[in-house]
């Protein structure tokens, strides 16, 4: 959960929604995970099944725009 925190709140500003919610054009579901066995690369995230680590504001917003697109 190193540094988890910080990234579920930008992804929930971004995004517009919430834990356990989908956005409204369905494109994305934010479900929070206990561990992904990445701490050395913390922070990290689980999209369409690979794990993305070393997540700071500029590869959220990539990611983000990716998925709306």
């Amino acid at each position: 959960s190193m540094g988890s925190d910080a990234v579920a709140a930008k992804l929930k500003q971004l995004l517009g929604i919430g834990f356990h919610e989908t956005a409204r054009d369905g494109s994305v579901t934010l479900e929070p995970v206990y561990c992904l066995g990445l701490c050395a690369c913390a922070p990290s995230a689980m999209l369409d099944g690979a794990v993305i680590g070393r997540l700071d504001d500029e590869k959220l917003d990539e990611i983000v725009a990716e998925v709306r697109s």
